[in-house]
């Protein structure tokens, strides 16, 4: 009997080690074919808009996320609704049992975001419910963020709704004078003389003026703030800001005569090397052109203009611009005089004479004859005071000069002064 049952003992267990191993096989079969149908799943995003405001909500998906909306969430709405668009769709489920969907939500022109709500599902709390972090969203990207979050522990749906507020706008009116452009950011102001939009209350509008060709941007009133060609606008009320625009008539200078010298005026600065010069100004602006005379140059005189600056004569010029106009400067060379000196006597070639005047001009010399040289004429500017030195050489001595109206040139004065109020001439005599 005992022999009998070791083989029926034997039998039985492999009977149960074959069931065994089909339960584990039939487990790990079972397990690889449920992975792609996890991967497959999907949950169903469903989305509402309300509100007295307008806007839509789209959805958007990371390259580090699991969950896409299929088709993609577009969802518009314009109070007092229904919603239109696509307002529910499907979001994958990954195989860790996640699906996401990123939702923004971007209020209509005048209207305000006024926050999330999630039914089903679960949100980023730290970011949905930020108030601080959605209007950094809205302030720069134009759209509230919220990612919602469906899983295969719940019903794997997820649902959630957005409220648009209709937004407290006043009028922003702006009044132009003269010819220019005024437009707004945000948009919703590109006018001529007079236009107007509304913004939304506690927002700040900034107007950018551009002036059309031969104009200029004169002033603003009504402004919050300005600087230059903006202004900025807090909307706590109706406003009304005035841009002034003025005409830009030109003013060209030339200048004439065989002189140099400098020309400056409001834009215009016209050196030795400039002979004509040309700006617009500022209709109503009071001109006065500037002559500033170079060395061996006289005093400049207006040879008269045209338009505003009609009336320039003689040594004045200034004006009222309220047109193109012209004036011309005539700058005339200094006169000069010469000056002779001779070298004379029995060791006139070992003596010798310098000199330079007080005010050397452009075509003014220094006397400078020696070593061979016993004449020698140059120009200075008439009225000059010419200081001479006479030196004699080794062995030899100075003699004396000689000459009409010498000045301190008498005797053996050395160094001696000359004026050159005239054509001179002057002597050195050596021994």
């Amino acid at each position: 009997m005992r022999r009998n049952a070791t083989p029926s003992s034997k039998g039985s267990g492999a009977g149960r080690g074959s069931r065994l191993r089909l339960t584990v096989l039939f487990a790990i079969v079972a397990a690889f074919l449920l992975i792609p149908v996890a991967q497959a799943a999907a949950s169903t995003m469903t989305f509402n808009i309300s509100g007295t405001g307008s806007g839509k909500v789209t959805d958007w998906l990371g390259e580090e996320k699991n969950g896409a909306g299929s088709p993609p969430l577009e969802c518009s709405y314009v109070s007092p609704g229904p919603a239109t668009g696509v307002c529910t769709n499907e979001m994958f489920v990954s195989f860790e049992g996640k699906g996401e969907s990123g939702l923004q939500a971007y209020p209509a022109p005048g209207s305000e975001f006024a926050g999330w709500t999630i039914e089903e599902g679960s949100d980023q709390a730290e970011v949905c419910n930020n108030k601080e972090f959605q209007e950094f969203f809205l302030n720069n990207f134009g759209y509230a963020s919220c990612t919602v979050e469906a899983t295969e522990e719940g019903t794997g749906n997820a649902k959630a709704s957005v409220t648009f507020t209709k937004s407290t706008q006043f009028p922003l009116t702006v009044a132009r004078t003269g010819e220019g452009t005024i437009t707004s950011k945000p948009g919703g102001i590109i006018c001529g003389s007079e236009c107007n939009a509304e913004f939304n209350e506690g927002s700040t509008v900034t107007l950018t003026a551009s002036p059309a060709s031969g104009y200029a941007f004169s002033a603003w009133a009504g402004c919050t703030e300005h600087v230059g060609l903006t202004c900025k606008v807090t909307m706590d009320k109706a406003k009304t800001v005035k841009a002034t625009f003025v005409a830009t008539p030109s003013l060209t200078v030339e200048k004439a005569g065989s002189g140099q010298g400098k020309v400056g005026a409001t834009g215009i600065s016209c050196d030795e090397n400039c002979s004509t010069a040309t700006s617009a100004i500022k209709t109503g602006t009071s001109v006065t052109v500037k002559v500033t005379p170079a060395k061996g140059s006289e005093a400049a005189v207006f040879e008269g203009g045209t338009g505003s600056a009609s009336g320039c004569s003689g040594a004045s010029c200034t004006f009222t611009i309220s047109e193109n106009s012209s004036v011309v400067v005539k700058f005339d060379p200094k006169p000069t005089k010469t000056l002779t000196v001779n070298l004379t006597g029995p060791a006139a070639y070992k003596g010798k004479v310098s000199g330079k005047g007080t005010v050397k001009g452009l075509t003014a010399s220094a006397i400078n004859c020696g070593a061979g040289c016993t004449t020698q004429t140059e120009s200075f500017f008439e009225g000059d005071t010419v200081t001479l030195t006479a030196v004699a050489g080794t062995g030899y001595t100075f003699a004396g000069w000689s000459g009409s109206e010498a000045g301190t040139c008498e005797g053996t004065t050395s160094p001696c002064t000359i004026s050159t109020s005239a054509n001179k001439t002057l002597s050195a005599e050596f021994k």
